[in-house]
């Protein structure tokens, strides 16, 4: 009388891009022990499935065309508590890391990462471990030790990314320039930045802001 083998890990695979899907799918299922059980190319989509197919693993792009992908572990997270997620991203920065762990990712990879780097994250994120390699954990770490802007600060940084004078800002947040000022002396400080320019260099290189 034959063993039973173990179930394999059934993987979620999300991804925009259909060659990245396919490939990320076809390096899985060369493994006995793993199986790619659906692929969604869009946010939406990937919930849907994960509430259908209940993954072990669920591996999820950083940038989909509907929503961020910190945004769909968060969702799914709210409703599967314990759902197990791996983000498989370009997105490297510390914030970008940052927002991810705080979502309830289990696991963080940049796509720079080598197969086996890959498949050790599957098979150590699926049975409940975490999976940070030194470079995602040094800018993790990084980050607990920059100072974090508030909404507003953030809000005031933004407009400044756009090369806006302080009376700008003031008319568009509805607040007086002074107050403005203010704001942009604590931006400032908090990024230990010397004028507007190098902060707004500090937030893009951390992550606080992104290019459009």
């Amino acid at each position: 009388m034959s063993i039973p083998s173990e179930k394999p890990i059934r993987v979620l695979v999300v991804d925009d891009h259909f060659f990245t899907r396919l490939g990320l799918s076809a390096a899985l299922n060369l493994e006995s022990d793993i199986q790619v059980v659906a692929e969604a190319a869009n946010g939406q989509d990937a919930i849907s499935l994960y509430e259908e197919h209940l993954p072990d693993v669920a591996i999820l792009d950083g940038n989909l065309p509907d929503m961020h992908g910190t945004e769909v572990a968060r969702e799914i997270v709210k409703r599967f508590e314990m759902a197990r997620l791996l983000i498989f991203s370009v997105e490297e920065t510390e914030e970008d890391i940052h927002r991810a762990v705080n979502a309830g990712v289990r696991g963080y990879l940049p796509k720079t990462s080598s197969r086996p780097d890959l498949l050790n994250a599957v098979r150590t994120v699926s049975h409940g471990r975490r999976y940070f390699p030194k470079t995602v954990l040094g800018k993790l770490n990084e980050r607990r030790n920059h100072v974090t802007l508030s909404a507003r600060e953030f809000e005031v940084l933004q407009c400044m990314a756009k090369g806006w004078p302080n009376k700008i800002i003031a008319n568009e947040l509805m607040i007086s320039t002074e107050t403005v000022k203010t704001f942009v002396a604590r931006i400032l400080d908090k990024l230990e930045a010397e004028d507007r320019t190098q902060a707004v260099m500090v937030a893009l290189d951390r992550g606080l802001l992104k290019l459009k």
